[in-house]
């Protein structure tokens, strides 16, 4: 948000408000409030992005659009689906802007990819494969907001959402059925791995899976009946240069994308929206379609949802 060349951070709003004032001391003229409701009250603010825990994140978008406030707001939009139309409805009543915020499709390795599938480089596209884990567990973090269900967390939820979110940008629709498997091991409040395959009609299928018990791993591929794109680094490429990998009959192509800031990007889309009334890359029908697939995987699994 701070590198951003055409939107301005002017205000944080924090809990802890010793500790915020600590983190952003190289920040003077920031404002900083020790309440949320202080933030949203502010006159010269614009627009707020909400990174809270999950199970908050329907509340307190609601309550910015209420204040007036355009809302960009972490993924998941909501708990659940139900719940997650109800703050598009707030949205809608509101006249204000809200956007979920999946940060890797604004990055140009995604871009890319989904220009070639969308200009049919690779032919119909029959599986989407795609992967997001990380170990959540060395070291030991049992206060971790991630790992309770009082604060929706779970696998599936923190970083499972963006490989559903990927097939359902390959593919421009969601689902028709779901096949999926959780892990919930021990005395565990919430899954920490999750396996679906996800079913798009036409013999078309994406296979996800989440963890949060093994080491970092991202990976996505979409096959198409005349070849297939593979982006080794799809969602978190760090500060690397990253490659989008093309095979076509034979011939690899490595298109390489020097780095850039996902998020910088992702701001900058918004604020543009905001001053042009430009409707954002992400929809809000995708937002409810990624809710109704984590619910569908969920039920499928037998895992009570929601638990909050």
């Amino acid at each position: 948000m701070l590198a951003s060349k055409s939107e301005k951070l002017v205000a944080v709003a924090s809990r802890n408000i010793a500790r915020a004032r600590e983190v952003f001391a190289h920040l003077p003229e920031l404002r900083l409030y020790g309440e949320y409701e202080s933030l949203l009250l502010d006159p010269e603010i614009d627009a707020v992005y909400i990174p809270l825990p999950n199970s908050l994140h329907a509340e307190w978008t609601i309550r910015a659009l209420e204040a007036g406030k355009h809302v960009l707001c972490e993924k998941p939009l909501a708990v659940t689906a139900e719940q997650g139309m109800t703050v598009v409805e707030a949205a809608q009543a509101s006249g204000k802007l809200l956007m979920e915020a999946f940060m890797y499709r604004f990055h140009p390795q995604t871009v890319w990819a989904l220009e070639q599938v969308h200009a049919g480089r690779i032919g119909n596209i029959k599986l989407v494969r795609s992967s997001f884990s990380f170990n959540i567990l060395l070291p030991p973090r049992p206060h971790d907001i991630r790992l309770q269900a009082a604060l929706a967390g779970g696998s599936l939820m923190d970083v499972g959402c963006y490989p559903i979110n990927f097939c359902r940008a390959v593919y421009g629709h969601s689902p028709s059925t779901v096949a999926a498997r959780v892990s919930t091991p021990g005395p565990r409040e919430v899954e920490l791995a999750a396996s679906a395959v996800l079913d798009f009609g036409g013999g078309r299928f994406g296979l996800i899976d989440s963890s949060f018990e093994i080491p970092t791993r991202q990976v996505s591929e979409i096959i198409g009946d005349q070849g297939t794109i593979t982006i080794p680094v799809p969602f978190v490429p760090g500060d690397a240069d990253t490659e989008v990998v093309l095979s076509i009959e034979g011939q690899i192509i490595h298109q390489r994308i020097t780095h850039v800031d996902q998020y910088r990007l992702e701001v900058e889309h918004f604020g543009t929206c905001i001053r042009t009334g430009a409707q954002p890359a992400l929809s809000l029908a995708e937002t409810i379609d990624n809710l109704r697939t984590i619910e569908a995987i969920y039920q499928s699994a037998g895992h009570p949802w929601p638990l909050v």
